[in-house]
């Protein structure tokens, strides 16, 4: 296990590179692709952008944002595999940047499982420990322990190919830990996989992580898969950190507006200061410019402002209802009783508690 200190770290991706004849239309495209980027230099494309953070041993860290914004380039900047352009990345305080993969003790799994088709599960798993010569007595038992804790006993004798998604992606994550590394980091492992599966095995990671307290980074752009599963939540966009805070943190005090629209299903409702205006007569700050109110702290309230019922969507034991008040739309989220016998078209009144306002100066920043 180890503390993750990344130091102002930079990283320009060179522009494509236009010769010889094969292809030369696809990399004249893709030059112009990305000389139309938001930031770039003279030497290429700038991917990270003065990333500082310390990720403390033991933790789980989740990394949130947009494709694009420089999510697995950081983790693959951690694991060895991408050289930082500027900036330092350090282990227990030891600069690692010239340090090769194999030397970090880091170990990662994609999107992709990435098993040898050929070998059983135990093999799979095994691998890692017989290219370390670990002896056989203790090898066997390793592999045993850690089918045990990820629920894969009966499964130890198939072949890839006889196995589930999940399945694969739980001998994947095996295979990664049963080295016991320093670092484990994860690259969007469940996105191919369906809903109560990624469920089920969200599940799974939070109890491996709290059984052996090796240090976790999971890069995600479900904001709820980062809400549940993180001790920390890094929020970037465009290669930045916007916020580095406690899941509570975030989604109760968000940075920025970004932050406040990123975070949450359905995210927050977000009104200009003379759009805010129409909707309540309470006095804002005098720096308020952008109001924000999540859609659960939108009550149904007889003392509240007319809204017309623009349409409900049934969540189970919730409900999404869109309102238009005069020419604002509006989302709130009611319990389904609250909501149960509200038709389209009709007309209820809601209020906004002053206390879950949220305010935001004239750049998106919180007040």
């Amino acid at each position: 296990m180890a503390d993750i200190e990344l130091d102002n770290l930079v990283k320009i991706f060179p522009f494509q590179q236009v010769k010889g004849l094969f292809h030369r239309r696809q990399k004249q495209q893709l030059l112009l692709e990305q000389k139309s980027m938001p930031y770039t230099t003279n030497e290429g494309v700038v991917v990270l952008q003065k990333v500082s953070a310390k990720i403390r041993e033991g933790e789980f860290v989740v990394l949130l944002g947009p494709s694009g914004c420089g999510k697995t380039t950081l983790l693959r900047l951690i694991a060895g595999l991408e050289d930082p352009t500027l900036g330092e990345i350090r282990f227990d305080g030891v600069n690692v940047n010239t340090l090769p993969p194999e030397e970090r003790d880091v170990a990662m799994v994609f999107q992709n499982y990435s098993l040898y088709p050929h070998l059983t599960v135990y093999d799979n798993i095994a691998f890692p420990l017989r290219t370390a010569h670990m002896p056989r007595e203790q090898l066997e038992q390793t592999v045993l322990e850690m089918a045990e804790l990820l629920d894969m006993e009966p499964w130890l004798n198939r072949l890839p190919a006889e196995l589930s998604g999940g399945q694969l992606q739980r001998v994947a994550i095996a295979r990664a830990l049963v080295r016991k590394p320093q670092v484990f980091l994860m690259d969007e492992p469940f996105s191919n996989l369906d809903a109560p599966l990624r469920s089920e095995l969200r599940r799974l990671v939070k109890r491996i992580h709290g059984k052996l307290g090796t240090t976790f980074l999971y890069v995600t752009h479900d904001h709820n898969e980062a809400l549940s599963l993180g001790q920390r939540i890094l929020v970037m966009r465009d290669g930045m950190i916007e916020q580095d805070g406690t899941p509570a943190d975030i989604y109760s005090r968000p940075r920025n507006t970004y932050v406040a629209s990123t975070i949450g299903s359905p995210p927050m409702n977000l009104y200009n200061r003379k759009v805010w205006t129409t909707l309540d007569a309470a006095p804002l700050p005098r720096e308020a410019e952008t109001i924000g109110i999540r859609p659960v702290n939108i009550r149904p309230s007889p003392k509240g402002i007319p809204a017309v019922v623009s349409y409900t969507e049934p969540l189970g034991s919730e409900t999404l209802v869109h309102l238009q008040a005069g020419q604002q739309a509006l989302t709130a989220l009611w319990e389904a009783e609250e909501a149960e016998r509200i038709l389209r078209g009709q007309t209820v009144t809601v209020s906004f508690p002053s206390e879950k306002l949220h305010y935001f100066d004239k750049n998106g920043i919180r007040l």
